[in-house]
């Protein structure tokens, strides 16, 4: 899982693959991060749906000073970023990127032509001493074609072409943090809507005068809530949450392919909608002289899925984390976890040819 602020990103990469976090190219501007935790085990409580890792990014702020531009040009695209204050209150910090990857690999003579664009928006307002108000939004763009003008193809070049499919693609994620911070702690509450746009096609042998033998269109929009409260206090740091959160998944799919000789084929339509909800809680402390960290905590998830997730108690997660200072540059790490995630909405929406879910 990824977070931005706190704001969760599923879809970190262009050309992603649905179902999963891949992708060549990475959509965040590595300029405007200011630190990552990574967590690869005893992941916070209030990540939820996390199983096999966490990325934790604090982006930077933008300059209160002056405004700034940055252009910048690389081995695969160009950007453009601008940051400066907007008020006395508010910053921010705005990027756009486009890639000339078609033009390299045209002239490469490649048989397939990407382009990739994203953007990427941070605004923060200081309301006053105690409340602070931070927008988030960054987005792709990402097309794929085929090199219909490569003069005289090699047998390769034209079996590639034969091959390749088309897929293009764009996704979002916009959202809000607003934090009220009080003598010992504070209350933080997010809320953020992210949707992804997958389409694919070939025609058979790529040869667009016949029909189709692969039509793929899936959209996956997720809105979602989470309050925090923070604390601490007499040496005690102590987090509670709550969430929620209403998915749509859709997928109308037609292919065909070939087994054992015989022409198979795969066509359905799927809608699927999903209220999800969970709670965490958990509580570290610094014991002899500092040198001990230990840290406990506990979540339970649910959806409407299926009765059996919909008991918040069958998806009981407890976890604890241990760090000892053996001597001034040398900790001992150790953790234990049961976690729970769900499985991709390509999984969970999956139908045959009757209908029916699989």
């Amino acid at each position: 899982r990824f977070y931005l602020d706190g704001i969760e990103i599923p879809v970190l990469n262009h050309f992603s693959t649905q179902g999963a976090s891949g992708g060549p190219v990475g959509i965040i501007n590595a300029d405007f991060i200011r630190s990552v935790d990574f967590y690869a085990g005893s992941f916070p409580a209030r990540t939820n749906n996390a199983l096999s890792g966490v990325l934790d990014f604090k982006l930077k702020d933008g300059n209160k000073e002056r405004i700034n531009t940055q252009i910048a040009v690389g081995a695969s695209e160009a950007s453009l970023t601008f940051e400066g204050p907007i008020n006395k209150k508010t910053t921010f910090i705005a990027s756009y990127r486009r890639s000339y990857l078609e033009f390299l690999f045209a002239a490469l003579e490649l048989p397939f032509l990407p382009t990739f664009n994203d953007y990427q928006v941070k605004i923060k307002t200081k309301i006053d001493d105690r409340n602070t108000f931070t927008f988030l939004s960054l987005g792709s763009l990402d097309n794929l074609r085929l090199n219909d003008g490569i003069v005289d193809p090699t047998p390769s070049q034209e079996f590639i072409l034969s091959q390749i499919a088309v897929n293009n693609q764009w996704s979002y994620t916009i959202g809000g943090v607003y934090k009220n911070f009080f003598d010992k702690g504070s209350h933080n509450f997010y809320l953020s809507r992210n949707m992804l746009n997958n389409e694919v096609y070939k025609f058979p042998d790529n040869d667009e005068s016949k029909a189709k033998s692969l039509d793929y269109l899936s959209t996956e929009a997720e809105n979602k809530f989470r309050y925090e409260y923070n604390l601490r206090d007499k040496g005690y740091k102590v987090n509670v949450s709550t969430n929620l959160e209403y998915s749509r998944y859709t997928n109308d799919t037609k292919q065909q392919f070939f087994v054992n000789n015989q022409l198979q084929e795969i066509n359905y339509y799927s809608s699927l909608n999903l209220f999800k909800f969970g709670a965490s809680a958990q509580v570290s402390k610094k014991y002899f002289n500092n040198r001990l960290l230990v840290s406990l905590g506990v979540r339970v998830d649910g959806n409407n899925f299926n009765d059996n997730m919909k008991n918040l108690f069958n998806q009981t997660s407890p976890r604890v984390a241990l760090s000892y200072a053996v001597f001034e540059k040398t900790l001992i790490n150790a953790g234990f976890g049961r976690y729970f995630q769900l499985p991709s909405y390509t999984t969970l929406g999956f139908k045959d040819n009757a209908g029916q879910f699989v």
